[in-house]
């Protein structure tokens, strides 16, 4: 079968790697990665890990909804954005000069353009004039050059049959899928281009692609990352596999049994605008127990981690979710796109009112900031319906890490900072448009610069990195790069704190973030030895939260939030005209962190958040940096004037015995 084919090939992939990491641990000079490419030995080769910083969600020209906006950007130009280099953005002058060029104040160190695959071969036919179908309509409405604009494309892929534009692909569409080999190649090349394989490693890129079904307006997005050179032919679109049990059947059979040495993982991201439809609980899912455990593992092994923030919102949580006990949590409300009771209309033309889903529920419009919200649109709720789903069919259904991303559109890779954030969208970077709400898409003043993905990696090359996101060894910020970490296990010292490198401590008393804990002695609570260090050139650290979610004997779901390190830093204002703090913060927080409520009994994980002190939200910080008589009139707006950025570690879970 290939489920079962695929779930082996993960599995056999992870204990390769797992091996070597482990008797890394153990003898530095043992081998710390699995090579699947030949290359140097990275000279920063560390078997307690590095931190490393990258986006895995970037747009360039070769996107549908970039290219007809103003974005004129390759992704070589993505990848020498995130080098450092200073690359065009829009809009440009009439006769093509360019007129603004933006430029990161740190590269990153890794990243993966990821272009909308679903529309490659209709980019590559309706943009080269020597194409016979350059004249049609669909080529006109996807230049931009008719009233319907990019209408014909959309409604392609928020079809639950999606079936392609037969004036430009022909009646099979088979013109468009062959069309779509130039795109793809020319991604995978410029990908190779840029990869540094010499031992100095500065920069790492995989080749990717987004895969965009957006079934009845809900966002069903995944990213698509290869962990090599080793690819499938073509971009496996949502138009050839509706489903993500297609996608992940399509993905077995075309990289991980059709190409030798291929590996790939799938990204889910934007679940808070998914109306229940990203991360179904597979309880109701499917008729049969044995059905759903297989489609579950298999999901597991093709999607460890998830996107929990980006530009379009935050993932992470919701205040108010039906049938999930736990107190309100003000940093939940930071970059929510969507509220209950907000006005909306329905698919056809009738007044309607944003509330929760009922329970299994899959609403509509989701993407639109509409429909209704689920508590499976959020991570730390889905990861508590995970749990359900295992006492049920016996298996954690979403076993899922956190990573996070920008998912900008203008090709500025990992572009993040409050203060110069150009944008998300071409047209946004007029600073009036930038501010304007957009009403039903989450765009403008409701947007933000989005995240960046953090991985604990032994080096920044390619197999350590896709390894570490294998393992769930990885963090999501909002931004800044703030560097948490998390370990579980029983004995930690407690001056673990003071020692002078934790990592190792961490590493032989517990396991760390990603893992599972069990075996505990009778009558012990599990510890947390939790950590994070200030980005040093943004705000201090204010506090570390420890999220705890498990299921009691009777079946409900229950989560709490444990403050166990900066309590001192609490309390002060931002200056609105500097943004300066009047109180303290932290440039390095720990704490080992006992649970007071465990019960061994109970399926639960634990996560670590680490929040900033508060800062000035992009959208007065760029208001307040210009002269007042200078500032549009849109500054004056009902956005917060402050945040907090965070960062956000992946689970531990702890399993009860028997």
């Amino acid at each position: 079968m290939p489920h079962q084919v695929h779930i082996a090939l993960l599995i056999a992939a992870f204990v390769v790697s797992g091996c070597a990491e482990q008797a890394g641990l153990e003898s530095p000079q043992a081998d710390l990665v699995t090579y699947t490419e030949d290359r140097e030995v990275c000279i920063d080769r560390n078997a307690n890990r590095n931190a490393y910083f990258g986006d895995l969600h970037i747009h360039t020209a070769y996107s549908y909804d970039a290219r007809p906006l103003g974005t004129r950007t390759t992704p070589a130009d993505a990848y020498r954005f995130a080098r450092g280099e200073a690359i065009p953005i829009p809009p440009y002058a009439e006769d093509g000069r360019v007129l603004m060029t933006q430029q990161l104040e740190r590269p990153l160190d890794f990243a993966a353009v990821t272009d909308h695959s679903e529309f490659f071969g209709e980019m590559k036919l309706c943009f080269d004039e020597e194409s016979e179908v350059y004249d049609v309509n669909s080529c006109r409405f996807l230049r931009g050059e008719s009233g319907e604009g990019l209408s014909p494309f959309i409604r392609i892929v928020i079809s639950e049959d999606p079936e392609r534009v037969t004036d430009v692909c022909g009646e099979d569409g088979s013109d468009c899928v062959e069309a779509s080999l130039s795109l793809w190649r020319s991604t995978r090349d410029m990908a190779e281009e840029a990869y540094d394989r010499t031992s100095a490693c500065r920069f790492t890129t995989f080749v990717g692609y987004e895969y965009t079904g957006t079934p009845k307006s809900n966002n069903y997005h995944r990213n698509v990352i290869f962990r090599n050179d080793r690819v499938p032919e073509y971009a496996i679109s949502y138009i050839e596999s509706p489903t993500d049990v297609e996608l992940w059947d399509q993905l077995t059979a075309q990289c991980l049994e059709g190409v030798e040495g291929c590996d790939v993982l799938s990204i889910p991201h934007n679940s808070n605008l998914s109306s229940g439809a990203m991360f179904p609980s597979y309880i109701s899912r499917f008729e049969s127990s044995d059905t759903a455990r297989g489609i579950a593992e298999l999901r597991n092994a093709m999607e460890p981690v998830m996107e929990v923030f980006q530009h379009k919102g935050n993932s992470e949580c919701f205040n108010g979710l039906p049938n999930i006990l736990g107190a309100e949590d003000e940093l939940c409300e930071q970059e929510q796109v969507r509220s209950v009771g907000r006005d909306a209309v329905s698919f056809f033309g009738e007044p309607t009112v944003v509330r929760f889903c009922e329970e299994g529920e899959i609403g509509i419009r989701g993407f639109a900031r509409f429909g209704c919200i689920s508590k499976n649109d959020f991570f730390r709720s889905v990861l508590l319906t995970g749990l359900q789903d295992q006492a049920v069919i016996g298996v954690n259904s979403y076993k899922m890490g956190v990573i996070a991303s920008t998912d900008g559109h203008i090709t500025t890779a990992g572009d993040t900072h409050e203060h110069g954030w150009p944008g998300h969208l071409a047209p946004e970077t007029d600073f009036e448009t930038r501010l304007s709400d957009r009403g039903s898409s989450p765009f403008g003043l409701i947007s933000n610069p989005g995240g960046l993905a953090g991985v604990w990696a032994v080096e920044n090359s390619r197999d350590a990195i896709f390894e570490s996101l294998r393992r769930k060894e990885v963090f999501g910020t909002t931004g800044t790069r703030i560097e948490p970490r998390l370990f579980a296990g029983w004995d930690f010292e407690e001056s673990a704190c003071e020692l002078d490198d934790r990592a190792a401590h961490g590493y032989a008393r517990g396991i760390p973030m990603g893992g599972d804990l069990s075996g505990g002695p009778a009558g012990a609570a599990p510890q947390l030895f939790v950590s994070a260090l200030q980005d040093p050139q943004a705000a201090q650290l204010q506090k570390l939260q420890v999220i705890k979610g498990w299921i009691d004997d009777g079946g409900q779901a229950h989560y709490k939030v444990f403050d166990v390190a900066g309590r001192e830093n609490q309390e002060g204002e931002v200056d609105l005209q500097t943004g300066a703090w009047s109180g303290t913060g932290s440039a390095d927080l720990c704490a080992v962190f006992e649970d007071p409520e465990f019960d061994p009994t109970e399926a639960s994980y634990y996560y670590l958040r680490a929040a900033e002190v508060p800062t000035l939200r992009w959208s007065w910080a760029q208001c307040v940096a210009l002269p007042a008589d200078e500032r549009p009139e849109a500054c004056d707006n009902d956005a917060p004037k402050t945040i907090q950025e965070m960062a956000w570690t992946s689970p531990i879970w702890y399993l009860p015995p028997g």
